[in-house]
């Protein structure tokens, strides 16, 4: 299964837009988002559905990964999409699904899914009051195929009737962040809509990086960069993890520490993760 820590920057296309799939590659986006949903009219469903088959059914050795958007379940949409996928296997490593707020939103959806596929990821939509309600719920109850969560800034604020600013969104964020560590899944900040502001987009990377975020999803292929580079690891911070699991590896077991901080298996496994993202971004 996809290790969803180590793909920071996921850019969403159109279905119905065929010719931008490839420029998630060009730009070496950490996957692409094929969208079924909100960025595709109802007069175009079918047209974005065969799209995404025809491009998904090709097999390649890309290292851009490929994720799909589907519509929610409890629409006609939704069940033309899920047959689309099932009905033959295709290159997905993981399936966001929209509108989560339940459990048995995910449950339903990797039934469905694991009829064709063993190891698909799923990726749970946080973007209404009851999904940011019943967020711990989500993570503790759902199978094990849950590896990551991504907020929905744009449906939530809308529903709130709120700004959609970083300031005004702080405390869904904080939600999303906590719930995605009590197992440790990955976490993902909606899109920075504004794709010609990039000091905004930096701005909000840098606050949503430290409140815990391990990924952004893009809207345009020129926010790619800069997010990969704010979710990079330091070179500094490189050089520690390399140390620390040095270390551990030496210690066979035993205690030890480095620098004062004593490094257990939460410890060596996070350093082994900071490796692991600096080479794949490096």
């Amino acid at each position: 299964m996809i290790n969803l820590h180590i793909h920071p920057a996921l850019l969403f296309t159109p279905g119905n837009k065929p010719s931008l799939f490839q420029k998630a590659r060009e730009v070496e986006a950490s996957a692409i988002i094929i969208d079924l949903e909100d960025s595709v009219p109802k007069s175009e469903k079918q047209l974005a559905r065969d799209n995404a088959v025809h491009y998904l059914s090709k097999k390649d050795s890309n290292t851009t990964a490929n994720i799909i958007r589907i519509n929610h379940l409890t629409s006609n949409e939704g069940l033309k999409d899920i047959l689309a996928i099932t009905t033959v296997k295709l290159q997905i490593d993981a399936v966001l699904y929209p509108k989560t707020e339940s459990p048995n939103d995910i449950q339903q959806l990797n039934e469905l899914l694991s009829q064709t596929y063993e190891d698909l990821a799923i990726i749970a939509l946080i973007e209404t009051a009851n999904g940011t309600i019943n967020i711990h719920n989500i993570v503790k109850n759902s199978p094990q195929k849950l590896q990551a969560l991504m907020f929905g800034a744009a449906d939530y604020a809308n529903e709130l009737n709120c700004d959609n600013s970083i300031n005004a969104l702080s405390s869904a964020r904080s939600k999303i962040v906590e719930a995605s560590a009590t197992k440790n899944l990955a976490c993902y900040d909606s899109p920075y809509f504004d794709f010609n502001n990039e000091d905004g987009l930096l701005k909000e990377l840098n606050t949503v990086k430290a409140m815990g975020f391990n990924g952004k999803a893009a809207i345009h292929p020129k926010q790619i960069s800069a997010i990969k580079s704010s979710f990079k690891p330091t070179q500094e911070e490189y050089e520690k993890a390399e140390k620390i699991v040095e270390i551990y590896n030496n210690s066979k077991g035993k205690a030890c520490q480095y620098q004062g901080e004593m490094i257990d298996v939460p410890v060596y496994s996070k350093a082994k993760q900071i490796i692991t993202i600096f080479n794949k971004l490096n």
